[in-house]
This record gives structure tokens, C-alpha cells and sequence, in this order.
């Protein structure tokens, strides 16, 4: 068996995975977004989310700073692309959090890397939650905290039902559960995600590969009790082609 050092983190706590200086001209589907609150010089924060990469959000100030993404409603995304205004270069330091209506909050991940000015960092989610808010938390820069401009990609909708055939091609297994309402004898309860729509290098993770053929195996390993319905409970990591 492959070794998969991301299954746990993405049943527990945080998932992420980090890739700089990819193209946006990739396919997908792109949510409007706003910002409703950061850290600092609030009256600049629609900078960061008005399409013109030239103008800046500038907190004013040295990390910790965050600002907050607001979807619209509450989805579960695929993807947080993010322009910094970073100068110098260097490690920096992020966490990325979500709300949802309710005021709950979630951990999705982090990231630690090597970031410059102008250049395209994403964050790729593993979580199928719904959020209404992203919530942006840089930890560590060496400027002051400073944003071009964020796109979020849509994730896909959820279902649930009781027969693993029950959706089409495209849609994946990201967990099951048992239910008394199901008429199987197992009475297992599937969850579906939507994926058909997702921007090419989006990952996701799956119970099953059936039905995914755009998508390639990254790794699999234990889903830690995620996909109990079958044989062997293992949870794979795919990236759509």
C-alpha cells in the first residue's frame, strides 16, 4: 500500500495542498466573491477582489493580518487563488479558515512556503463543507500583509443517497455512513460531491475511483473510517486531468 500522509490530516483537522505559479485559464467555475472585513485599512479592502491585479489591499501593517472572502452563500469550493503584493520576496506563512452562517468556524488548511510579488499561489481545499466566509490568516511575511486580488472556484454541490450507483460519472464517493432509512441490507448512506465542473489540477478525495475518468490517482491510503463500505476502507487522492 501507498503511503498517504494527507488522508489524515484531511479527516481531521486541516487539509491543504499549495502550488505557485499556476495558469487560471484552466477551466472550472468561478465564484463572485466580496470582502466584508480585514485587519486593516478597511476602506481599501474591495482591492483585493475587484478583478484589476494593479490594485492593492494593504494592511499597513507586519503579519498576523487577515481578511475575509465572502462567497455569497454558503458552498464548498475547490480552489483559493491568491495574488500577493509582496515586497521582498520570501517564507511566508498561511491559514486558511471558513465560516458558515451560523457563525461556526473550520480549520481547511495551511500553508509555508516561498511567495513573491505578482505571482499566483493556490490553496486547494479537501474539505466538503459548506462555507459562506473564507477567512485569510497570514501568519508570517517579510513585507507588510498586502493583496492583489483572490478567485475562489466553485467545489460542486453535495447529495446523499442510498445506492452507490445512485448519481452518474462525475460525481464521487467522499464518504460513507450507515442509515435506518436505507432499504439495503447494509444500509449504507453515500455521500455524493458534483465534481464534473472542477478547474483541471483541482484535487478532491474519494472512496471510489468509478466514474472519474478525467481525474488521475495521486495516492490513496486509510480513510480512517470515511469509506467503511468498502473492502479494504481506503480514501484516494485524485487530480482532474
Amino acid at each position: 500500500m501507498k503511503s498517504f500522509k494527507i488522508a489524515a490530516a484531511a479527516i481531521g483537522a486541516a487539509a491543504a495542498i499549495f502550488a505557485s505559479g499556476v495558469s487560471a485559464q484552466s477551466g472550472g467555475v468561478l465564484l463572485p466573491i466580496t470582502i466584508t472585513n480585514a485587519s486593516g485599512n478597511v476602506a481599501d479592502m474591495g482591492l483585493a477582489a475587484d478583478g484589476n491585479p494593479n490594485t492593492i489591499w494593504n494592511s499597513g501593517g507586519a503579519a498576523p493580518q487577515w481578511i475575509d472572502i465572502d462567497l455569497g452563500s454558503e458552498r464548498v469550493f475547490s480552489i483559493l487563488r491568491m495574488l500577493p503584493a509582496q515586497s521582498p520576496a520570501g517564507m511566508t506563512s498561511h491559514r486558511v479558515y471558513g465560516r458558515n452562517t451560523a457563525g461556526q468556524w473550520f480549520e481547511l488548511g495551511f500553508s509555508s512556503e516561498s511567495t513573491a510579488d505578482n505571482r499566483w499561489i493556490e490553496f486547494h481545499n479537501l474539505k466538503e463543507i459548506p462555507i459562506r466566509t473564507i477567512v485569510l490568516q497570514t501568519a508570517q511575511s517579510p513585507s507588510a500583509v498586502a493583496w492583489r486580488e483572490f478567485q475562489v472556484f466553485d467545489g460542486g454541490d453535495l447529495a446523499e443517497g442510498c445506492f452507490a450507483n445512485q448519481y452518474g460519472a462525475g460525481w464521487a464517493i467522499y464518504a460513507t455512513t450507515t442509515h435506518s432509512g436505507c432499504p439495503t441490507t447494509d444500509k449504507t448512506l453515500y455521500r455524493f460531491r458534483d465534481v464534473r465542473n472542477q478547474r483541471q489540477g483541482t484535487k478532491i478525495l474519494t472512496c471510489s475511483t468509478f466514474g472519474l475518468d478525467n481525474w488521475k490517482i495521486v495516492n490513496y491510503g486509510p480513510s480512517g473510517g470515511r469509506c467503511t463500505s468498502y473492502q479494504f476502507d481506503e480514501i484516494t487522492l485524485m487530480e482532474k486531468k
